[in-house]
């Protein structure tokens, strides 16, 4: 996973653990997933935004 974002393994781990403490067992709903994914892609497409 590290490799397809193009950072360090051990930043992807931080990174996971960072979202578990964020959102704990909500990142097992379907739902919550869909939403928050629809949210981060809608963000990037705003002007400005990477």
């Amino acid at each position: 996973m590290a490799q397809s974002l193009g950072i360090h393994p051990q930043t992807a781990r931080r990174r996971l653990r960072r979202l578990d403490a964020l959102f704990g067992d909500r990142l097992n709903d379907p739902r919550f997933r869909f939403e928050a994914l629809l949210a981060l892609r809608t963000r990037a497409l705003e002007p400005g935004e990477g």
